[in-house]
């Protein structure tokens, strides 16, 4: 893969990997304010799928570093 080719897919899945941690962000926030306003139920139905997001986040988190790493390579 050429140099160029690399930056651009490290910088996609970097971009990716931003985005998903926005929302896990706005997902965390909305829960924080239900709690304090003692909507447990609510704070916990709004975080249900956060695993979800966070095994996404992780997944280009690891893609981003192995191209990184593959570009470095011999």
């Amino acid at each position: 893969m050429n140099d160029d080719l690399l930056k651009k897919a490290v910088a996609a899945n970097i971009e990716a990997l931003r985005a998903q941690l926005f929302d896990c962000f706005l997902l965390t926030s909305e829960a924080f304010q239900a709690i304090h306003h003692g909507e447990q139920n609510q704070a916990i139905g709004t975080i249900l799928g956060l695993d979800s997001k966070l095994e996404d986040a992780l997944a280009l988190y690891r893609a981003a570093v192995a191209l990184h790493r593959a570009g470095k390579a011999p």
